[in-house]
């Protein structure tokens, strides 16, 4: 007991010596998780941008081919409605019988 009344000193500093290790070391892995956090999420925001980039493109593809198509469509009809108005010009009995049935006109 009366080497422990001499040694207290130097007891308190071991134990404060072992706690400020332990919190160092505590303080250490901290670090080293935030940055694998960092790599984690620079990878994952990697994967986003490529997946939404990709996304994007075939956006862009399909509204190319929906827009050739619409003017493909177009170009048919305008074809269709010329050759109709030819086909109606020549054919006037034709025209009346469609007016008649549109506008219910009786005769």
């Amino acid at each position: 007991m009366k080497w422990l009344k001499e040694q207290w000193q130097w007891i308190i500093g071991g134990i404060v010596a072992i706690i400020a290790i332990v919190a160092s070391k505590k303080r250490d892995s901290i670090i080293k998780v935030a940055k694998g956090d960092n790599k984690a999420r620079a990878a994952r925001d990697q994967k986003v941008n490529e997946g939404q980039e990709k996304v994007y493109k075939e956006f862009v593809l399909e509204r190319s081919a929906a827009e050739e198509k619409f003017r493909e469509d177009i170009a048919k009809i305008t074809e269709n409605k010329e050759a109709r108005q030819k086909e109606l010009e020549n054919n006037p009995e034709e025209l009346d019988k469609i007016l008649k049935e549109k506008y219910n006109l009786k005769g």
